[in-house]
């Protein structure tokens, strides 16, 4: 605690114990000292201005008048991780922890964050106390700060968990085969797969299942697999009719079989799978589904509002199956096209129930990084636009709340579900449970011969236009319209009709 409270409650006797001196400035003629409080004690405050001016003035001798200035405002999650990612930028050498750190404000008010063992040591005396001390001094809360020390495997430059990391391979056991025989006693970890490579062994989580239908009409499934902060795009041939898009792989660790084709300019593999195993893995952990934030702290939806949703496609009145229930569309603008390089500056989503876009849930990201110039001039998003707003990590708890209990559709999923699933696994919000939709991938059969399977290629198609191009939320309504028109579409043929046009 600070020296001002220790001073002021040692003179009075405790009086002012619930108090917060959480900050001082000065504009050259007077002294503002900020005084923190929980909301029922601002009339405290009030009442008893002139004895705390009187003691502050004594305490740290100034010279100046003195101007109280009352913080009683409740912290949220968002704010209050803000507010202690801020000062921990101070320190250099724990910079890398700035992903793990979260907050709670239910049950208790609590700070979590990781750190390896070696950072820790070097922590445990000068960061942590210091940290502690903000909290103490900041807040009128308790706070409670939960730090998990674990090991880490040194990978190149960077550390990384040991979930993933710098392993190079996993014990595997308990092997049931899905399809083929494939049944290893060990597997090579995602992150090690740095090359083009044949018949190779990997395991991961399992999530992203997603049907796709080639230009050439052929069925096809593309799905994740995840190892610590990694993902490896994979493709499965769906052979003999036979899919992988099945719920009861989801979030499962399995071992795949296949042919590695490495991007080195993007630092990213994928695989052409042949065979996939259910199985156990000595140290591959899945992210476990934590409850449903309350309340939204940063991101609050809104009402989809739309003359031409309530236009569409009247004619056909009975909804198609699978477009009942409840489905969110999200996508992400980003500083470029890597996941393991690049981070979200936009996250746009609009909530589909029962065949109608009901509400929309947009917001700037603060990538911490410089927007390449080549992506402002394709996006319009710039880099004061950016700065100040809130963390992709602080985003999530609200983006996770709006998608409980919905499929995730996207146009070209593959780009934006790993930036979805890595900065969930790095802030312990779990995405991967969720069934999944590709409206790049049902284009095709809906329009045999289809050359292009863009966006725009696909709104040119269904004669609709989206405005705001490569904006978010734009982007989001748009591939959301072409998801409900072409499943009308697919209804209709499927009934041996003529197409709508």
């Amino acid at each position: 605690m600070n020296k001002i409270y220790t001073d002021i409650n040692a003179a009075t006797g405790g009086k002012f114990k619930a108090l917060r001196f959480s900050r001082v400035s000065f504009d050259g003629k007077k002294a503002l000292v900020t005084v923190t409080c929980k909301p029922a004690d601002r009339a405290f405050v009030n009442a008893n201005r002139a004895e705390l001016s009187g003691l502050i003035c004594d305490i740290c001798a100034f010279h100046a008048p003195i101007d109280i200035e009352v913080n009683d405002e409740t912290p949220t999650a968002g704010t209050l991780r803000s507010a202690v990612v801020k000062f921990t930028e101070k320190f250099s050498y724990v910079s890398s922890i700035l992903h793990t750190i979260s907050a709670q404000t239910e049950p208790e008010y609590k700070i979590s964050l990781k750190m390896h063992k070696p950072m820790y040591e070097l922590a445990e005396n000068d960061y942590i106390p210091r940290l502690k001390e903000y909290l103490e001094s900041s807040y009128a809360y308790d706070i409670a700060l939960d730090i998990d020390v674990v090991e880490f495997e040194k990978s190149g430059t960077e550390y990384a968990s040991a979930s993933g990391g710098g392993r190079k391979e996993y014990a595997v056991s308990n092997v049931t085969p899905v399809i083929g025989s494939l049944a290893p006693s060990v597997a090579r970890s995602i992150s090690s797969l740095t090359a083009n490579e044949f018949n190779i062994v990997a395991c991961g989580v399992f999530v992203m299942p997603t049907a796709f239908t080639s230009k050439g009409g052929r069925r096809y499934d593309r799905f994740l697999i995840y190892d610590g902060d990694t993902c490896l795009q994979c493709r499965w041939g769906a052979e003999n009719g036979r899919s992988i898009v099945d719920p009861s792989l989801i979030n499962k660790r399995v071992c795949v079989l296949g042919s590695i084709e490495y991007d080195s300019v993007r630092n990213e593999a994928s695989m052409a799978v042949r065979e996939i195993s259910l199985c156990d893995v000595d140290g591959l952990d899945v992210l476990q589904n934590r409850p449903v934030p309350t309340r939204y702290e940063r991101v609050m939806p809104d009402d989809y509002l739309e003359y031409v949703q309530s236009s569409m496609f009247e004619i056909a009145a009975e909804l198609p199956t699978v477009l009942k229930g409840e489905f969110v569309v999200f996508d992400f603008e980003t500083t470029g096209l890597s996941v393991q390089y690049d981070r979200p500056t936009e996250l746009g989503a609009v909530k589909i129930v029962d065949g109608a876009i009901t509400q929309r849930f947009g917001t700037l990201i603060d990538p911490r990084r410089e927007i390449p110039q080549e992506v402002v001039e394709k996006t319009g998003i710039t880099n004061d636009m950016v700065k100040g707003q809130p963390l992709f990590e602080d985003v999530l708890p609200d983006f996770y709340k709006f998608t409980q209990n919905c499929g995730l559709i996207c146009h070209n999923i593959a780009f934006d579900f790993p930036f979805l699933i890595k900065g969930g696994n790095r802030s312990g919000w779990a995405f991967g449970d969720r069934p999944t939709y590709d409206t790049m991938g049902i284009a095709p059969a809906v329009f045999p011969g289809i050359q292009r399977v863009s966006l725009a290629s696909v709104l040119d198609e269904l004669g609709l236009v989206n405005d705001g191009a490569h904006r978010a939320v734009s982007d989001a309504a748009a591939t959301a319209k072409a998801f409900i028109a072409m499943h009308r579409l697919l209804a209709e043929k499927n009934k041996g009709k003529a197409p709508l046009k």
